[in-house]
């Protein structure tokens, strides 16, 4: 990669605050288990297509995509490894002290990824009031 990434991803542009956020965010099971190998996933395949000389594949994802692609990722995983690199906990900790559990179950609900918790044999919500199973 010609020049220094860190031309492009400067973290004097974060805050502290904000940095804090991108380190918790960087630490936790979702980027390591799962965004960095699907990041590392992406650009082999796109590492494998421009093995491609056809000219179909050329129309459908010209060289410059792919490079281009394979660069931006390669740049992000860097850095995302030097954020990783000096992570500082208490920043982590300061960034994410105004989450109160309800704000963070809130915040949860609202993106759908928990429902109500309900008996094994409820639904979540009624289909109709019916009177006779009001107590």
């Amino acid at each position: 990669m010609a020049g220094d990434f860190r031309e492009m991803f400067d973290l004097r542009r974060l805050d502290s605050r904000q940095l804090g956020m991108v380190e918790f965010v960087l630490s936790s099971p979702a980027y390591i288990d799962t965004f960095e190998p699907y990041l590392r996933s992406v650009r082999e395949s796109m590492n494998k297509m421009i093995l491609d000389r056809t000219q179909k594949r050329k129309d459908e994802y010209p060289d410059e995509f792919l490079v281009g692609g394979i660069v931006m990722i390669d740049g992000l995983l860097k850095f995302f490894a030097l954020i990783l690199i000096e992570i500082n906990e208490e920043r982590v900790q300061d960034a994410m002290s105004s989450m109160t559990p309800d704000r963070f179950y809130e915040e949860q609900r609202q993106r759908g990824a928990v429902r109500p918790v309900v008996g094994i044999d409820q639904q979540p919500e009624p289909d109709a009031y019916r009177p006779e199973e009001d107590y």
